[in-house]
Order: structure tokens, then C-alpha cells, then sequence
């Protein structure tokens, strides 16, 4: 049968307790004994001399009796008669002087069957000394030291001390139990959030060690998340980069089997407008077919540059003066619909003039297509780190938060009308020029910058 496993945090928390349990219990018991009180041990020490005594009267053979105890030890024996008069009697003991002198003057006292007793001090401490007179003439003595032991007080002030530091230590034992347990399954919790999101906060717990885990956790979800992101925005982007290579192959042939078309419509129609005696009204719809194939030509030219063709030569150019010069060609458009354009600031960049110009174009006019009647659309020009930006803004509606992504996709609008090139084609334009078109939207404000190469820039 398979036991259970148990925490390892567990096991160490319960044999801290149960070992400082022990060594509470063991010194209680010892400070129990050694704390006896004064009359304690007189009646102690009266009972072992008792008890020695009896032993000596019915094992008079045996050696000197000893008595043990777990402090001081029993001294006794029996001592002879002197051989002189005035002789002292012979202890053997190895006593104090004042044992000695108090035992010889008992002796010269003492009679018969009863025990004697009397307490001295001695350098040894308080002795309780007790003798009886032997059938046989010699002395029986017992001595005991009753005296509070010196070193009561330092084992007592030791005793306190290993006390209180084994109650912390099973203290801090216990916490460090309860802390690990709780960090840990904070950290487990914390990894099954993390298996759904990869964004979710890691729980970080008191316990230093486990807070450094709970650290490497989290630093690593992020990295995990940033990967994933990244994954899938390349994902996203080589999708994209698939539809546009798509696209660029049908464009190819598409261009070239319309754009044969075109130039010869265009060849007649030139040709008729030059013709001699051509009535206005015919000039008038031949310029509007004119018209007309030069609009087709420039979709062809949108389909083209969405689907990757090189722009022309580039060169340092004052963004500025070329936003002012598109912005004052679509003002009568723009004033038509109640739309006012405002440029401010300067800044230079290494563009194709002709795309900028098609760019900033089909920014101005989704800006001013955007916003209501009445309103000023912002153009503001700027140098910044990485080159220059036109910042186009708008208090329109914006896009749809969930159709967002969508936005720089070829054929996307939310306008009724419209191909839904302009943004592809801008954002096209941007990427082939080595910068970027991005999209905001705050506080009611929708804005996109365009952001362009520095001046000196090489492609």
C-alpha cells in the first residue's frame, strides 16, 4: 500500500514542536526539583539520614554508606573513639573544619538509641548534621547540604532563557510552516490562473524564498506573454504579407491587361480633342472621359503600391510646405462639406515626394469625411526621434474598437461609399518609405500619425 506523502514543511514544523515541547517538560521537572523550598530539603535530608542509619544498624558489615541525589550527595559514616581524652574523634569524612568541630562536640554529647541534629554553616553551605551512638561505642554521623544551591539562580536565569528561546524557535518553526504552506498554495493557485492567462497577477508571499519563485513566476509569464504576443502579431503580419503577395500576382496582370486599355483610350481621346471643328459640348465629355481614365489609372496605381511596388526616387523633402500645398487643394472640397483644414509646424523627411503627396491626401480627406459639420480638422508637422510625423486629427466617430485590426486591410471602410484603399494605400506608401502609419483614439479625438524617415536617410 502506497503511504501518503507528506510536506516536507510539515515534517521539520512537527519535530520543532515536539522537540521544544520535550525540552520544556525535561526543565520544568529539573526546576521543579532543584527549587525545592528550605523545609523541603530538611525533611529530605532528615529522611535519607533515617534511612542510612537503619542500613548501617542492620548491615553493620557494609561499606561506609553513601547516599545520591540529583543535587548533593549524602556524607557519612562511623567514627572512632579518640585515643586520647581530649583527642578528636576520627571522621575520615574530609569535612570542614566547622563539620568537624560541630561532629566532635556532638559526639562528646551524644547517647543512646536517639538521633541528633543540627544544622552549621559551613563553607560548604548549610549543613544539617546528624549523629547517633553506635552499640559498639563509635559514633554513627550522616552530614547534608540544605543550603540553597549557589548556582540556583544562574541555572534558573539559564532555564528562563532556553525556555523563551525554544518557545521562539517552535514559534518561528510555526510560522515559517504556516507561511510556506499558505505561500505555496498561493503559488499554485496562481500557476492554474496562469495556464488560462498568461497576464494574471502572481499571488507574491511573505516567505522570502518562495516570494523569490513567486518573482521568477511572474517574470517569466510576461516573457511568455510578450512571446505569445509577438506570435501572434507575426502571425497576423505574415497573413497579411500572404494576402498581399496574393494580391500583388493578380494586380500584376491585372495593371498590365488595363492599363494597355487605357493608354489607348486616353491616345484617342487626346487626338479628338485636337481635332479642328470639334463642337464644346464634345470637348466637354471627351475631358470628362479624360477624367475618368486618369481616375482609373490612379487605382491601378493604389492596387500597386498596396500590394508592395516600389516608390520612386526619394529625396529630402519640406514635409511642411507639402502638407500646407495639399491641405490649400483640398480646401474648396472640404468647406463644401462644412469642414475647415488647419496646418501648423515644420519638419523635413527622405520621401517620394508624389506618394507622401497621395499619402497625406488620402489622410486629409478620410479626416474631413469623418468629421461632422462644422469642424476644423488639425494637421500638425513635427520633427521627432526617429524623423518626421504628420499627425492628422479629427473629432469624428473613430472606428469600431473590434474592427480595429481591420483597419489598414485593403477594402476596408465603414463608409457607404468609397474602395476602401485609401488607409492600405497610405499605410502602403508609409512602410515602402521606411516609417509607419499608426492610429489613435482619445478623449473623442481619432489621429493618425505618419511617421517618416529623417533627412540623409538611404533606402
Amino acid at each position: 500500500m502506497r503511504l501518503p506523502r507528506v510536506p516536507l514543511t510539515w515534517l521539520l514544523g512537527a519535530v520543532a514542536i515536539l522537540a521544544s515541547l520535550m525540552f520544556v517538560v525535561s526543565v520544568a521537572s529539573l526546576t521543579r526539583v532543584i527549587s525545592m523550598s528550605s523545609e523541603q530539603r530538611m525533611e529530605r535530608s532528615r529522611e535519607l539520614i533515617h534511612r542510612e542509619f537503619a542500613r548501617w544498624l542492620t548491615e553493620p558489615d557494609a561499606e561506609d554508606p553513601r547516599a545520591r541525589s540529583m543535587v548533593v550527595g549524602l556524607r557519612g559514616g562511623l567514627a572512632s573513639p579518640p585515643s586520647v581524652s581530649d583527642g578528636p574523634w576520627s571522621l575520615r569524612a574530609g569535612l570542614s573544619v566547622e563539620v568537624d568541630d560541630a561532629l566532635n562536640a556532638l559526639a562528646s554529647s551524644a547517647n543512646g538509641d536517639g538521633i541528633s541534629f543540627t544544622t552549621i554553616e559551613a563553607s560548604e553551605g548549610t549543613i544539617l548534621l546528624g549523629t547517633r551512638r553506635h552499640d559498639d561505642g563509635r559514633l554513627l554521623w550522616a552530614a547534608y547540604s540544605i543550603g540553597r544551591p549557589r548556582f540556583l539562580d544562574t541555572w534558573r536565569n539559564t532555564v528562563v532563557v532556553l525556555t523563551l528561546a525554544t518557545v521562539l524557535l517552535g514559534a518561528i518553526a510555526l510560522v515559517a510552516v504556516v507561511g510556506t504552506t499558505r505561500g505555496a498554495r498561493a503559488l499554485k493557485r496562481s500557476l492554474a490562473a496562469l495556464e488560462q492567462d498568461l497576464s494574471a497577477d502572481v499571488a507574491r508571499p511573505a516567505i522570502a524564498e518562495l516570494a523569490g519563485v513567486a518573482d521568477g513566476v511572474s517574470s517569466l509569464a510576461r516573457s511568455l506573454a510578450e512571446a505569445q504576443h509577438e506570435s501572434e502579431a507575426l502571425s497576423v503580419e505574415l497573413r497579411r504579407t500572404e494576402r498581399v503577395a496574393a494580391l500583388g500576382r493578380v494586380v500584376a496582370g491585372l495593371a498590365h491587361e488595363v492599363r494597355n486599355p487605357l493608354a489607348s483610350m486616353k491616345l484617342r481621346v487626346d487626338v479628338a480633342r485636337g481635332a479642328e471643328d470639334v463642337p464644346p459640348e464634345i470637348v466637354s465629355e471627351l475631358e470628362a472621359v479624360d477624367e475618368e481614365i486618369a481616375r482609373l489609372d490612379r487605382l491601378v496605381t493604389d492596387f500597386l503600391l498596396v500590394s508592395g511596388r516600389r516608390l520612386g526616387r526619394r529625396i529630402d523633402s519640406d514635409l511642411g510646405e507639402l502638407t500646407r500645398r495639399r491641405a490649400l487643394l483640398l480646401a474648396p472640397w472640404a468647406r463644401e462639406r462644412g469642414v475647415s483644414l488647419a496646418v501648423e509646424g515644420n519638419a523635413h523627411a527622405h520621401v517620394d515626394p508624389d506618394a507622401c503627396a497621395r499619402a497625406v491626401d488620402n489622410l486629409l480627406k478620410n479626416a474631413v469625411e469623418a468629421s461632422p459639420t462644422g469642424a476644423q480638422v488639425r494637421v500638425r508637422v513635427s520633427p521627432c526621434d526617429d524623423g518626421a510625423a504628420v499627425e492628422v486629427e479629427d473629432r469624428g466617430p473613430g472606428v469600431p474598437e473590434a474592427r480595429v485590426a481591420e483597419l489598414f486591410e485593403p477594402f476596408f471602410t465603414t463608409k457607404p461609399e468609397g474602395t476602401g484603399l485609401g488607409l492600405a494605400v497610405s499605410r502602403a506608401i508609409a512602410v515602402a518609405s521606411g516609417g509607419q502609419l499608426s492610429y489613435h483614439r482619445e478623449e473623442g479625438v481619432t489621429r493618425f500619425a505618419l511617421h517618416l524617415p529623417p533627412t540623409g536617410a538611404r533606402a
